[in-house]
């Protein structure tokens, strides 16, 4: 159904319209694209470290937050060029497995017909939230199938069975993806609620099963605490976004994404199960055949669980405490999974009769009243609706009628389960469809699939390319994570665990962000490109790459004084002193200037510096355009919410003119501003400058040697004061010169080590910050859970003896 989807919409890959919808392109491709090239012995960086994005971070947290299911390993499988076929391939696969472990999970849960079970299972795989959040950000769809195998292991808690295997399911989905694994957890532990309270086991026994489960999710969660513990804590240092507000939609837009053809873009929940799926559920208050206690329990769950969707406090709660600024449902796979698994409970006790089949058409209709001026219902829905329930009541009515005569039933059987799955396969696919296509109109698409022009760019990278001597910048010009995709070591990286301290370190100095400060951008720049050693820089020009080279300082630089104390002030506005503080030279001007505005809004600087220095302009958090008096103009930053989602980088507008007189123009555009701060401009000297680097290159290490998560330096005979590592300082290093390891002091957000006793080598190595502990707590949850095994074959030795 999702293949049949993309084949009629067109999109990659079978046709020529992106999947790549907001971050599916710009973040989880290339971070794919990362992981193939580890697997391959390519990338600069391992698993614990990426030297490739925002000129070195870890990476272990980034591994376990988008890329930690074991089928992320499929794609190495793959040629590089064909990342996106692997995303898209690992994408169907996980929603095939999600409805196959319903399936399964329903069959264990009670016994009843098989061929239900696999269309339940179906409209489990392919429901709205899967379909609309899930098929793109492919991390969730780890939760996707993580949730009835939750029900599995409070099953197994309900029988005392497979306790070690529940601990290793526990393990493989909170490693595969923690964010949604949590939201499965509390889900799972309402599942076996609602399973214990419909029971008749007495409450001594209802105990034993919580504790059991509970021992279960805590041992699982204790194995995979080595990368459990170093997400929290990279979690705990990353960049802050501003929390999203929560609004509870009206109750007939929140009702309407029960049914077919409908879409929101992530502002409301996809609760969509299939008309099927929610019909049975509908039928199970009325089945003669489902005991009062359980009609009661889950009735009371169902209610109760949708209500949490409505109220701000419980919609924190499934998001851990964080309200997201996307889509703001990202729990709704819990509620379209109980949804399922009531369906199961209405027909698993037996085929619901006629009156059952009326009540619940009943209340289908009447969702579909309250829902009428819903407008997230799309053209046909009520056709598609309708169709649909009008042939499930009649396969399943006349399935009950011939149950009641004698004879053989396989073959009526076996046609009506044809029949509902044609009726499930054309709807489910017809709603992926007009989801999708509302999406693209409504959401961006700025990554199109890997094609010649990456490849282009991909070889011209390798081919410039020479580290650790020097970095070679990709840019950013399509997407903030092109260092990963199309290789080389820059500034770029779009992630949730981006740390701020890199953020606050980059912004003082002139880049740009955008992400809300989870997406660093490039800047191109000489004296940041001295200061990082980016020795080869990529740009576009027409569609084509171009690759300019410099020689630059060495990765290691030696600094004869230096005050490691003093931070760099991240709001300072003159980032031209941020810059020369770390460059160790003066090679700026940064003039005083005059500034009108206009009644359109635009203003014009006046200011004077030396004639031939290069005029450099930096206004960060605003949106517009600038440029030197009758010169081109330069975009700032993109419109889109400046100062909240994106900064503007410092922008170079060109030589001063003879005169020494700079007159800049700014326009804002739509979002007029001030007259911008103190200190925005600046005039470099290219003469200071080409000084300065020769003499850290004269000083500097005279060979660097990079592992995936180390560095080492050799530096000049006779070298003293300390090393300069163009390497954000960030928690987890340790490095060593001449001394005993320490760790290296913070100088204006880069990494500096003091040179003891005459050394002439600087060795520093990154440990992601947690991974001990969580190699202690994880050897401690095995010695347990190993514990807890031979106990059981002890007592089952004795049972048998």
């Amino acid at each position: 159904m999702f293949i049949a989807s993309g084949i009629i919409r067109g999109t990659y890959p079978f046709g020529s319209l992106s999947r790549s919808t907001n971050d599916l392109g710009t973040q989880y491709v290339p971070f794919f694209a990362h992981l193939w090239d580890v697997l391959h012995g390519q990338a600069q960086g391992d698993l614990l470290f990426n030297w490739q994005s925002a000129f070195g971070v870890g990476f272990w947290a980034d591994l376990g937050v988008d890329l930690g299911s074991p089928l992320s390993l499929l794609v190495g499988l793959f040629p590089r060029d064909r990342v996106d076929l692997a995303v898209f391939v690992i994408t169907t696969l996980k929603l095939s497995l999600a409805a196959a472990a319903m399936a399964y999970a329903l069959l264990r849960m009670r016994p009843g017909p098989r061929w239900v079970a696999a269309m339940l299972g179906i409209s489990y795989g392919v429901c709205g939230w899967a379909l609309d959040d899930g098929s793109y950000v492919p991390m969730w769809l780890d939760g996707l199938i993580a949730l009835p195998m939750f029900f599995l292991v409070a099953e197994w808690s309900l029988r005392r069975t497979n306790r070690i295997l529940s601990v290793l399911v526990v393990a493989v989905f909170w490693l595969s993806n923690f964010y949604t694994a949590y939201m499965a957890t509390f889900a799972g532990g309402i599942y076996l609620l609602a399973r214990l309270l419909s029971s008749d086991l007495s409450w001594s026994l209802r105990l034993r099963s919580l504790v059991r489960h509970g021992v279960s999710f805590a041992l699982g969660m204790g194995l995979i605490a080595p990368i459990l513990l170093p997400i929290i804590l990279a979690n705990r240092a990353a960049t802050p976004s501003p929390s999203g507000n929560f609004h509870p939609s009206a109750i007939d837009v929140f009702l309407s994404r029960l049914l077919p053809l409908t879409e929101g873009v992530g502002k409301t929940a996809s609760l969509y199960v299939g008309t099927l799926a929610l019909l049975l559920a509908l039928t199970m208050p009325f089945n003669k055949f489902v005991p009062w206690r359980s009609k009661i329990v889950w009735v009371i769950t169902i209610v109760g669980v949708a209500l949490t969707f409505r109220w701000a406090p419980t919609q924190e709660f499934w998001h851990a405490f964080d309200t997201p600024n996307g889509s703001q449902y990202r729990e709704a796979f819990v509620l379209c999974g109980l949804l399922v698994a009531v369906a199961w409970i209405s027909v698993a006790h037996k085929l619901p009769g006629p009156l059952a089949l009326l009540g619940g058409g009943a209340l289908l209709a009447v969702i579909a009243y309250v829902s009428d001026g819903s407008p997230l219902l799309k053209e046909h829905w009520l056709t598609a609706l309708s169709v649909s329930g009008a042939v499930a009541l009649v396969a399943f009515g006349t399935i009950w009628l011939l149950r009641r005569k004698p004879g053989p039933r396989r073959v009526p059987v076996a046609a009506a389960f044809a029949v509902l799955l044609a009726v499930v396969a054309l709807e489910a696919t017809w709603s992926a469809v007009v989801t999708d296509e509302y999406r693209g109109k409504m959401l961006s698409s700025s990554a199109a699939a890997w094609g010649d022009p990456q490849t282009a760019q991909y070889k011209a990278i390798r081919a410039a390319g020479d580290w650790p001597k020097y970095r070679t910048e990709a840019g950013t010009a399509t997407v903030p994570n092109d260092p990963m995709l199309l290789g080389g070591q820059g500034a770029g990286l779009y992630s949730s665990l981006l740390p701020y301290s890199v953020n606050q370190m980059m912004t003082s100095l002139g880049f740009g962000w955008s992400g809300y400060g989870r997406a660093s951008r490039t800047l191109d720049n000489p004296v940041t490109d001295a200061i990082f050693s980016v020795g080869a820089r990529m740009r576009l020009i027409g569609g084509d790459p171009h690759i300019s080279k410099a020689t630059v300082p060495p990765l290691v630089t030696v600094r004869r004084r230096l005050d490691p104390a003093v931070p760099v002030d991240t709001d300072a506005p003159n980032a031209y002193a941020a810059q020369e503080r770390l460059l160790g030279s003066t090679v700026y001007q940064v003039p005083d200037y005059k500034g009108t505005r206009f009644a359109t809004g635009d203003v014009k600087l006046v200011a004077a510096c030396a004639p031939t220095s290069t005029a450099y302009l930096f206004m960060p958090r605003v949106g517009g355009r600038a440029r030197l008096d009758g010169g081109d103009w330069h975009e700032l930053s993109s419109t889109r919410r400046p100062g909240i989602n994106t900064s503007s980088a410092m922008i170079k507008l060109g030589t001063v003119p003879k005169s020494g007189i700079v007159l800049i123009e700014v326009n804002f555009g739509e979002d007029p501003q001030g007259i911008p701060p103190h200190n925005a401009i600046g005039c470099l000297s290219p003469t200071a400058l080409e000084k300065a680097m020769k003499t850290l290159r004269t000083t500097g290490a005279t060979d660097v040697q990079a592992g995936g998560h180390s560095l080492r330096a050799t530096l000049p005979a006779g070298s003293k004061g300390w090393a300069v590592i163009a390497v954000p300082k960030i928690d987890g290093w340790s490095c060593k010169a001449g001394g005993s390891n320490q760790v290296p002091s913070d100088f204006g957000g880069l990494m500096a080590v003091p040179l003891a006793n005459g050394a002439t080598q600087v060795a520093c190595t990154f440990t992601p910050p947690g991974l001990r502990r969580g190699l202690a707590i994880a050897a401690a949850a095995a010695v347990l859970t190993l514990g807890i095994a031979g106990i059981g074959a002890v007592r089952r030795r004795r049972r048998t003896t």
